[in-house]
């Protein structure tokens, strides 16, 4: 199904799938033997964000911009590493997992596509923490465009102005979780539209999740973990990682500091993979051949126009990339965001949404 006929804006290609036993128990040993012994690891802020105008472009409900919030005020114990990126395997140990033909044919599946390749291949290690984040949608893909060379704030937007249809790479993901916990620690989504009711996922979980299409679907993880430890890494810095800690404990580091420790019950894990696909030959060699792909200064000369003829103002900056007004000026102009959330979800993870 190609882009232009999805049933609504900001719905997946189909409804996601909920599937159990997602890797087999040689394949999760071997990813947590990673997570455990080839860290630290990065915040997830750390990593994808600049600023807070970026990370609000993302996950801020309205788009407004509140210019006494630092980067740094926004931080959640949340933490990330990749297996393998852009196809390429980054860790040998997890080189056949990324290359799993069971994974790669369930994205096939989802878009009856022909063809297909592993695009992306990540972790997400949490500790206990709040649920705060509004709902956000994964980095797209675009022919020329995706996560690898561009920043998430700008992926964000395109992806909610819905103007880049035309170059869309499909793609999908298939995700596993791991909480042994029935502390909270579910994840909403919104398979029918951000003004539409949303369903969930509960916990306990684990090595189960859903076949999906994340990049037109909003989602969050909500609160997760011990409510007593869920304001231990208050003293984080966009410095702080996390690593193991004894023998299947954790801990959060930052230089020579100890921030906070947890013990494995504590954690939410979660396993990443993500493919793009291709329906023939002709939609798989204008992506690899390059010859119909999107520029950011397209994107940025594309949207601007857009601005203008809604009568938004617009000042075009000398550095659009990094320029927090004019970031501020998208986030704002192409705010999307769920409009409720679920009625089970825990009260805490709620009562942002009218901030």
């Amino acid at each position: 199904m190609e882009p232009s006929k999805r049933r609504r804006p900001m719905t997946p290609i189909v409804p996601p799938r909920p599937i159990s036993d997602i890797f087999t128990d040689a394949e999760n040993a071997q990813m947590m033997d990673i997570l455990r012994t080839q860290g630290p690891w990065k915040l997830i802020q750390a990593i994808h964000f600049s600023s807070a105008e970026e990370m609000l472009a993302v996950s801020t409900p309205k788009g407004e911009r509140n210019q006494n919030i630092t980067l740094a005020d926004l931080l959640t114990p949340a933490f990330r590493g990749t297996f393998g990126n852009n196809g390429l395997p980054y860790i040998d140990e997890a080189h056949d997992i990324f290359y799993s033909r069971r994974l790669l044919d369930l994205v096939r599946q989802m878009h009856g596509a022909r063809y297909g390749a592993p695009y992306l291949f990540q972790f997400n290690i949490n500790a206990p923490c709040h649920g705060f984040d509004p709902g956000h949608i994964d980095g797209r893909s675009w022919r020329g465009l995706d996560p690898t060379n561009m920043p998430a704030w700008l992926g964000a937007v395109m992806a909610k102005s819905c103007l880049f249809d035309h170059w869309e790479v499909k793609a999908g993901q298939v995700i596993a979780w791991y909480y042994d916990c029935d502390i909270d620690g579910g994840f909403t989504y919104w398979p029918d539209g951000p003004d539409r009711a949303p369903q969930r996922l509960t916990a306990p979980i684990w090595n189960s999740g859903l076949v999906t299409d994340n990049q037109h679907m909003f989602h969050r993880g909500e609160a997760s973990g011990p409510r007593e430890k869920r304001d231990m890494a208050v003293g984080m810095t966009l410095q702080s990682m996390i690593e193991a800690d004894g023998e299947d404990g954790w801990r959060i580091i930052d230089g020579d500091r100890i921030v906070a420790r947890y013990e494995a019950s504590d954690m939410r894990m979660l396993f990443h993979y993500s493919a793009h696909v291709f329906t023939d030959m002709a939609d798989l060699k204008r992506f690899y051949d390059h010859t119909d792909d999107l520029t950011t200064d397209q994107a940025f000369d594309i949207m601007i126009a857009d601005l203008k003829a809604k009568g938004i103002p617009v000042t075009v900056p000398t550095d659009p990339m990094s320029d927090p007004d004019f970031i501020a000026t998208l986030a704002a102009a192409y705010a999307t965001s769920p409009t409720s959330y679920h009625p089970d979800a825990p009260l805490e993870s709620r009562h942002k949404m009218a901030a």
